[in-house]
């Protein structure tokens, strides 16, 4: 069999040779203060980005777009952005605005400017604190007319005379009435968001609506919005559906099934309908139902995803379940922030300015792909074809690439999506993996609520609840005999891992007797000494980060080590503590985590030795280089061996990875969530698993 393995670069070594955009951008003289804090305020030309005017100010984008809420990473000419100055505007070029102090005279401005011939206008005498932005408001005129019709003028001073331009009156133009839709009238100030607000629907919605905003939206504009309103909110009207308002945590999938419709309906019934919906949308649900038709038996597993969905009822888990091998190419999205657009260019000028790969955003997740290549090359020897598709997804909470990438043809036609790994871009991809039927894998978040109600979401990293509960169960089935004591510093401190790791020691050794608990600043040391029973196995649990007392508590039991046979378990930051490292080996220390590696296992050996060769760095934990390997790996196994319907298998699948086995549990009509943890013990000298 051919062994092909197809790679997407959007990448396309990116880091090593984009070239610079050509545009010239041209820092703006003029500086407001808006809100105690300093703007530049700047006109976007044709071509600009966002990135690449957040470098011409030395500031970063994300913080241009906090400074202006109602822009996207789109820019289009001629939108004004305001561009924090911070200190930084007391540059050269700049002349400091004179304060006005109490008592003292005020030096009045002789600048006098005339109006352009032909320009009807009025002169204004600037006031102490005003700004163009205040003259903006005030005369209901854009800030870009008000500059325009002043050239020269940078800094307002206090008595400087500006020109104020006559008010163009624009003639609207007059909407006819259309069914379903009234007509809003655009005010100054208002925004696109704050209608899609008030009247109850999106922006994505209102742009689908009107086409004409995709320009920009004006002052005295006229444009339809939806007629429905909060009080019509799950009312059916006459045309056969149901306006039904969004609740908090609703999402397309979980109203689907609360209604009994496909998605597909809701979906064709609101033309325009975004991919994440939020709370008080009004929506439309067709009342129609579908009439269930009984599947006709098939006697052999079609590879289609949609078949294959519904023949999961006429075969039992075994026969569905066992292995085999399929040979057919299998489409896997990796959508990782790699945050392209901030790199188009490398300086190689004075190398003591060159910064670490660390202080670059592009990096952060570099080595997590670059653990899905290697585990994608294996699989490829081992005679998985499959075609890896690279996107590179938002980072934060933007959602203008995310909603890029879906809305093409690629996406559609893949069997599996590892990512996105922001919150709210996953959460637009979750419903599009809904919709299509399409498994999409989480890699970075703990939260449930992500797996409730959607059963396309696989969630890698367990909950605490869930790391807390395997890792009590793992030690007491290590010390079935032993007296456990929980203890923690204070009465606030990880108060919901003490509970749950109290209530599943309770019911793995069915003797509650047998579980003490203890708040270290309620009886201090002889608190927690009275709990022990001498002659017996004692195990500690010591659920504090507290740097001063664990050092001494250390000490104190490893003296009574032997009178109690004690064993501490502790949490996993005491190793990047300076702790006596004597006590913790004499107390058979003992950790859990979510992710272990073994480095003196043959499989990590050999992961770190490609790794190395590869890409001329060790591989990391904490960047996610083995998170990228183990996942790319364990899902494309599950693939080759139970073909696109892999996902129910996932509860019995045990493939062996480099930093955590997978151990999967699927909620109540919802997705699948990871619940393995590690634990480990300092024996003779290192980490010795406890299995």
């Amino acid at each position: 069999m051919v062994k092909r393995v197809f790679f997407s670069f959007m990448f396309a070594l990116a880091m090593l040779a984009v070239s610079a955009q050509n545009v010239e951008i041209r820092r703006s003289k003029v500086v407001e203060t808006y809100k105690g804090k300093q703007y530049y305020i700047h006109f976007v030309d044709q071509g600009q980005t966002l990135n690449a005017i957040a470098r011409a100010y030395d500031v970063k984008a994300e913080d241009i777009l906090k400074a202006n809420p109602d822009v996207s990473e789109n820019l289009r000419p001629d939108q004004m952005l305001m561009i924090p100055a911070g200190t930084s505007v007391l540059r050269e070029e700049q002349t400091p605005t004179p304060q006005p102090q109490e008592n003292k005279a005020v030096e009045v401005s002789n600048d006098k400017p005339k109006p352009f011939p032909g320009q009807e206008s009025n002169l204004h005498t600037i006031q102490p604190k005003e700004t163009w932005y205040a003259l903006s408001r005030q005369y209901q005129l854009p800030v870009q007319e008000l500059i325009a019709a002043n050239p020269g003028i940078d800094t307002l001073k206090i008595g400087m005379q500006v020109v104020i331009p006559e008010k163009k009156i624009i003639q609207p133009v007059e909407l006819p009435a259309r069914e379903g839709f009234k007509i809003h009238h655009v005010a100054p100030q208002e925004t696109l968001y704050g209608i899609a607000t008030a009247s109850k629907t999106t922006v994505d919605q209102l742009l689908s609506i009107n086409p004409e905003l995709k320009d920009g939206l004006k002052a005295g504009q006229q444009i339809y919005v939806p007629s429905v309103t909060q009080t019509a909110a799950r009312q059916t009207v006459a045309d056969g559906m149901i306006r039904h308002e969004v609740q908090k945590k609703e999402t397309l999938y979980s109203i689907s099934k609360q209604y009994n419709v496909d998605i597909q309906d809701i979906v064709k019934a609101n033309p325009g309908l975004g991919g994440t919906l939020r709370k008080n949308d009004v929506i439309l649900i067709p009342v129609a139902r579908k009439e269930t038709v009984a599947e006709k038996p098939v006697e052999t597993v079609v590879s289609g995803r949609d078949i294959h969905q519904e023949a999961v009822i006429q075969y039992s888990p075994k026969s569905k379940c066992s292995e085999g091998r399929y040979t057919r190419v299998f489409n896997v999205a990796l959508m990782i922030p790699l945050q392209l657009e901030e790199v188009d260019s490398i300086r190689t000028g004075d190398i003591t300015g060159i910064k670490l790969p660390s202080d670059y955003r592009p990096f952060d997740f570099i080595q997590f792909y670059e653990g899905a290549l290697i585990a994608a090359d294996q699989a490829a020897e081992k005679g998985i074809n499959v075609k890896i598709h690279l996107f590179d997804a938002d980072a934060g909470s933007g959602l203008s690439k995310t909603r890029r990438i879906l809305a093409g043809q690629e996406i559609r036609n893949m069997d599996l999506i590892i990512g996105p790994f922001f919150a709210s871009s996953f959460e637009l991809v979750a419903e599009f993996a809904a919709l299509h039927k399409i498994p999409v894998v989480n890699p970075l978040s703990q939260r449930n609520e992500i797996i409730e109600s959607n059963t396309q979401v696989i969630k890698m990293q367990p909950s605490g609840w869930s790391v807390y509960t395997n890792a009590a169960r793992i030690i007491a089935s290590a010390y079935p005999d032993a007296i456990f004591t929980v203890m923690r510093k204070n009465d606030a401190e990880n108060s919901s891992m003490a509970a749950a790791i109290h209530s599943s020691l309770s019911k793995a050794i069915m003797d509650s007797s047998r579980v003490n608990e203890v708040i270290y600043s309620q009886g201090y040391e002889s608190g927690l000494l009275k709990k022990l029973r001498p002659g017996k196995n004692n195990v500690v649990f010591m659920l504090t980060s507290d740097k001063a007392l664990i050092p001494a508590l250390l000490r104190r039991l490893n003296d009574e080590r032997e009178k109690y046979g004690l064993v501490v378990v502790g949490l996993k930051d005491w190793e990047d503590m300076e702790t006596e490292f004597n006590y913790l080996h004499n107390l058979k220390a003992h950790f859990f985590t979510p992710w272990f590696v073994d480095y003196e296992s043959a499989a990590s050996l050999e992961f770190i030795k490609e790794f190395r060769s590869r890409f001329e760095a060790d591989p990391e934990i904490d960047r996610y280089a083995y998170l990228g390997y183990d996942i790319t790996r364990y899902f494309l196994d599950a693939l080759y061996n139970f073909g696109p319907g892999f996902t129910d298998c996932l509860p019995s699948f045990r493939n062996p990875v480099l930093s955590s086995d997978f151990s999967f549990v699927r909620t109540p009509e919802g997705g699948l969530g990871n619940t393995a943890v590690t634990v480990y013990k300092l024996e003779d000298y290192k980490r010795v698993v406890v299995r």
